[in-house]
């Protein structure tokens, strides 16, 4: 029998989570199937407070606790490892926990895992509920992640894949900086379409610094690939600064280098290495129920 697990990275939004748990229980009872949990607490400041009553079809919820508040990306990818360890067969979905990714989706997602096993089966957002101005800026972030690096990358945490693709989720410790980039770079990829739904409570953590800093994250994994492009582009803007004598194409020879400099920073900021030693995040593990 198929194993079902569900990764959903958590801070604060304990209420957000209960009600989640709540959907993806009736969304499981009507497919027949049964899920697990597997909750990556990112050192939450409020104590755990799950609603776990009346969930039949969900047969074990994992709480794994982190000693300090590393983000999403980095909570998802030891939660990664945390499965990868373990060494079970089993179809994986990863979830945000605060209603935004649509649980009605999951049952579709599920299937086209187990009819491609060898992809990862992702949820590309057809409409946002966010703001204009946080539209406008993630559509300029998807834009230039795509004309650094040729990587069209329309979808976020949202996704399920059989196990047997974390190796390659996992490799070179790409996804302890963004797991959707490192998805892109190093796996086949079945696609799906969903809205982006509203938030089941409070407001959106992600403010502009914040999503800077995640378009900085996605496009330093794709590095490689930048600094060829990057490359190409600066050939051009050199031989077009010497050939109109524009100080506009000198502007974006010089915002090339910056930015390729700004990339390795992030970089340094994020060791992958880290995530080698992941064990050492964690404060503690329980089954609640």
């Amino acid at each position: 029998m198929t194993k079902y697990t569900f990764l959903i990275p958590v801070y604060n939004d304990w209420q957000s989570l209960s009600l989640l748990l709540k959907n993806l229980n009736s969304e499981l009872k009507s497919a027949l199937k049964t899920g697990h949990i597997l909750i990556i607490d990112d050192c939450s400041t409020i104590p755990p407070d799950i609603t776990i009553e009346n969930l039949d079809n969900i047969k074990e919820i994992e709480l794994l606790s982190l000693n300090k508040n590393l983000g999403s990306q980095k909570s998802i990818a030891i939660g990664l490892k945390h499965l990868e360890n373990k060494n079970i067969s089993e179809i994986i979905t990863i979830m945000d926990s605060d209603g935004e990714d649509d649980p009605s989706k999951i049952n579709e997602m599920i299937n086209e895992a187990e009819r491609n096993l060898d992809c990862v089966v992702t949820s590309n957002r057809t409409s946002r509920k966010e703001s204009l101005i946080f539209k406008i800026l993630y559509m300029f972030h998807k834009l230039l992640t795509f004309v650094l690096s040729s990587h069209w990358i329309s979808y976020g945490n949202f996704s399920s894949f059989h196990s047997k693709n974390l190796s390659n989720i996992l490799k070179n410790n790409k996804a302890w900086l963004a797991y959707s980039s490192a998805v892109s770079l190093n796996c086949r990829i079945k696609r799906v379409y969903a809205k982006r739904r509203e938030r089941y409570y409070g407001q959106s953590k992600v403010n502009f610094l914040g999503l800077v800093l995640h378009s900085l994250r996605v496009i330093s994994v794709l590095h490689l690939n930048v600094i060829l492009f990057s490359l190409s582009y600066l050939s051009i803007f050199i031989l077009m600064t010497i050939f109109f004598k524009n100080s506009i194409f000198l502007f974006l020879t010089i915002s090339i280098f910056v930015f390729n400099f700004v990339l390795l920073f992030v970089k340094g900021k994020n060791n992958i290495k880290e995530l080698s030693k992941w064990q050492n995040f964690i404060k503690n593990k329980k089954i609640l129920n």
